[in-house]
């Protein structure tokens, strides 16, 4: 059949990420036309977000595809870890959570995301455009609807009666929108490159290091390891300057284990530098248009929970507006209650990130001696209780959504 982009309830996605994507295809199951643009020709860019926490499981459970993705993972971690002097203590404890999936599963992005688009090609009203890039919105009576990209080389003008900008961090839709976002600077950078990964490796699925004002992350990623390396803002020139031999160097004293796998990095330009910037728009709505995920809100990479955020954005706006795209008429008062909904669960894992940005990270970065966690942490981790509570803080934050039984069970127009 012809796909229904006339219809007066079709949805126009800008943005593939994890948010579009989820959101796309959740409609796409309740019979609702929705066409998603995404700028590049596919989805493998290295350096993306690859945790998924037991709350985005449990909503892949719901659509039947929690097997399917878990069977592509990589690894999984039930106990998030830091160095404390010669030992390690337990700041989160996943696997004492009550849940099937008492973990967090390591799958890389890009495969996570062609398998739900995989799934969302099964139904005739979802269609995917690649390179398609959004350049500016479409109004009338002060009204978005629709868009304007660029694809295959010609400007074109796509109409829709929701816009939904879930482009990522350097929203298009947010900017023509005008919809500014609050910007703060945690104390951080990370830089981010791979090193093969030997298959006999003693390193768990994430190895954390911490040295006297360094510390660095390890990701199993199947053959090779994603490491982000922390640097307090502004210190990547200083950096680059001592030269690629001292870096090596210095990682090798903070991970031995890696071995003649850092040998493979030769070049600043295997390293991808992540200015790290957190915030918030005040207003993530306008009639005829929603943001969500990075675009209505940018998260720090602190928890590795920027992915499961984006998708409970995704679930919470399928939940509030299946049923009005079904009757053809979303008013400006459904779209602000996705926002009412989800802020307070956004400003809480925000706070949570700059308590740890500021009193964990840049106290470490900042000292000459080695990283040993505050006393409070290092007395609280004892207690069981208090490692199940981060543990389920991460997991879940503070207002985790589930689909509602009428959104999830439908599977119309295949």
């Amino acid at each position: 059949m012809e796909f229904p982009e006339s219809a007066r309830n079709h949805v126009c996605v800008a943005g593939a990420g994890p948010a579009g994507v989820m959101l796309s295809l959740i409609l796409a199951r309740n019979g609702i036309p929705v066409s998603l643009l995404e700028g590049q020709a596919d989805f493998d860019r290295k350096f993306r977000g690859d945790t998924l926490h037991a709350s985005s499981l449990e909503i892949l459970q719901q659509l039947d595809l929690a097997a399917p993705i878990l069977a592509i993972s990589n690894a999984r971690v039930e106990k998030l870890q830091l160095a404390a002097g010669r030992g390690l203590i337990t700041i989160a404890d996943f696997s004492r959570l009550d849940t099937p999936y008492p973990y967090v599963a390591l799958i890389p992005q890009e495969r996570f995301l062609k398998r739900l688009v995989e799934e969302a090609g099964k139904f005739s009203h979802f269609r995917l455009l690649y390179e398609a890039t959004v350049t500016d919105l479409v109004r009338e009576d002060g009204k978005v609807c629709g868009v304007r990209y660029v694809h295959e080389g010609d400007t074109r003008e796509m109409r829709a009666c929701l816009v939904i900008g879930a482009d990522g961090r350097g929203s298009t839709v947010r900017d023509k929108a005008g919809l500014k976002l609050s910007r703060t600077s945690p104390p951080m950078d990370v830089l981010w490159f791979t090193v093969p990964r030997d298959r006999d490796s003693a390193l768990g699925a994430v190895a954390g290091r911490f040295g006297a004002g360094t510390m660095m992350a390890m990701i199993d990623r199947g053959e090779e390891w994603q490491i982000g390396f922390v640097i307090l803002k502004g210190s990547y020139r200083a950096l680059r300057e001592a030269g690629m031999e001292a870096f090596r160097a210095e990682l090798r004293g903070l991970a031995p284990e890696l071995g003649d796998s850092l040998s493979s990095l030769r070049e600043w330009s295997q390293c991808a530098i992540l200015s790290v910037v957190t915030g918030r728009v005040d207003r993530w709505h306008q009639p005829g248009l929603l943001l969500i995920g990075d675009a209505a809100h940018v998260m720090s990479p602190v928890g590795g929970v920027g992915i499961n955020y984006a998708i409970q954005d995704a679930v919470a706006a399928a939940n509030e507006l299946v049923e009005a795209l079904s009757e053809g008429e979303v008013t400006e008062d459904r779209l602000a209650s996705v926002q009412r909904r989800r802020e307070p669960a956004i400003r809480f894992i925000q706070s949570v990130q700059g308590f740890i940005q500021s009193r964990i990270i840049a106290a470490a970065l900042k000292s000459d001696r080695p990283f040993v966690p505050p006393l409070p942490l290092r007395v609280m981790s004892r207690f069981p209780i208090f490692r199940k509570q981060m543990a389920r803080i991460l997991a879940y934050g503070s207002r985790p959504e589930l689909l509602k039984p009428a959104v999830a069970g439908s599977r119309s127009h295949i």
